[in-house]
């Protein structure tokens, strides 16, 4: 009687694609293409050198991953890598996914006590207040822009728009908020500067939160420190932070992902400045398409289990290719035209983590892409478009410079 085929484990699988490699590349829908013909709907990639998880490429696979937590969980405890020891002390996704006890690292319904404070005050913004406070940003920043007629739309509009719409809402001074848009962009980053970002943030959250409970205003953070469900500071910090980091890395990267494609495809342009396609629905095309956050933070595995024809070990690391799921043949129409106006993608997540701020975040990219494109004129890239470098982040996608020449409108 022959033995059973071993099954390998993902750390055991050679030729691992890094994770970054992939946000990184030009057309990263072919390497997800190469991974599922060779792997099938669940591929093995490394988070970082030497540190491997499992890619989930197929729709019906991520939904599952995602409203799963009797299988999956956000608990990094329960990582095997991390549990074993395995990681060294200046590992960057260390830094990343160190445990906690904030709102993205529980489950169940501990994670639904601590999802409830964010939920509220997102709910209880004013859309129209804050509408206005998007649009006047916009025209500030725009009206330095236009005197110089060149700009780089990612530093100096992308983020600048972020950042400052950012302080308003939370309660931040200027300088905090450009800090903490800093500290978040190195923890995402994938380099050694994540570890000392993920301690200096960690400050700066304690510290906003104790000058807001000395002196509360009419902001997000009061509003967070003041909800019943919250029994600690600690558990205010990770709400901001949560904040803070799922609107900046959402923002930043759509609204530098739209200009890029505006810039960049000149199909996609025709469609939208010939009235073809309004901004709505081109901004829906670009998060469906190009999703701003193209991998999910991991999830870990409780047990051992199937999935996609893999099998995923308990400890293992699973990440959600929002970008492959949105992609995946078996859930995409064979008419582009039925795609216009789907909501079938997972861009905005499923199941108890989703985002929270999918009414707000649409507003403040339309209202950011709207502006520019109404107030400068004939903006043209100043360097070829195949010279662009994207974001070596192995969790977001977008231009990490778009230097433009424009004509400045009234």
């Amino acid at each position: 009687m022959s033995s059973p085929v071993p099954v390998l484990r993902v750390e055991d699988i050679e030729g691992r694609v890094p994770l970054s490699d992939i946000t990184s590349a030009r057309a990263p829908e072919l390497v997800y293409e190469r991974l599922r013909t060779r792997w099938g709907a669940v591929a093995p990639v490394d988070l970082e050198p030497g540190v491997p998880a499992w890619l989930v490429l197929g729709y019906d696979e991520a939904v599952s991953v995602l409203r799963d937590d009797l299988q999956y969980t956000r608990d990094s405890r329960r990582w095997r890598r991390l549990a074993d020891g395995e990681l060294p002390r200046d590992s960057a996704v260390r830094a990343l996914l160190a445990p906690g006890d904030g709102v993205h690292h529980v489950d169940g319904a501990q994670h639904r006590r601590l999802r409830a404070p964010i939920d509220d005050a997102l709910g209880a913004v004013d859309e129209k207040r804050l509408a206005q406070t998007v649009a006047v940003t916009c025209d500030a920043v725009i009206d330095r822009l236009a005197v110089r007629g060149e700009a780089d739309l990612v530093a100096d509009y992308a983020v600048a728009v972020t950042v400052m719409v950012l302080a308003e809402l939370m309660g931040l001074s200027l300088a905090d908020a450009k800090r903490m848009h800093e500290l978040t962009d190195a923890l995402r980053s994938g380099s050694p500067e994540a570890c000392p970002a993920a301690a200096e943030h960690e400050n700066l959250l304690a510290v906003t939160v104790a000058q807001h409970r000395a002196e509360p205003g009419d902001d997000l953070t009061t509003v967070l420190l003041g909800h019943p469900h919250h029994v600690n500071d600690l558990e205010t910090m990770g709400a901001v932070g949560a904040v803070f980091g799922s609107a900046h890395d959402g923002e930043v990267a759509w609204i530098a992902g739209t200009l890029h494609l505006l810039l960049t495809d000149p199909e996609f342009r025709a469609r939208v400045h010939g009235g073809r396609l309004d901004l709505d629905g081109a901004l829906d095309e670009v998060a469906r398409r190009h999703p701003p956050l193209p991998h999910l933070l991991p999830r870990f595995a409780l047990r051992d289990g199937e999935l996609g024809g893999q099998r995923i070990a308990s400890g293992d690391a699973v990440v959600v290719a929002v970008a492959a799921a949105n992609a995946d043949g078996a859930v995409r129409p064979d008419d582009p035209w039925e795609e216009l106006g789907s909501r079938f993608h997972l861009t905005w997540g499923t199941g108890a983590h989703a985002c929270p701020a999918h009414r707000l975040g649409p507003l403040v990219c339309r209202i950011a892409v709207d502006r520019i494109l109404r107030r400068l004129a004939d903006m043209t890239l100043t360097v070829p478009a195949d010279a662009l470098e994207l974001t070596r982040s192995p969790w977001s996608r977008y231009p990490r410079r778009l230097p433009v020449r424009f004509t400045a409108q009234a």
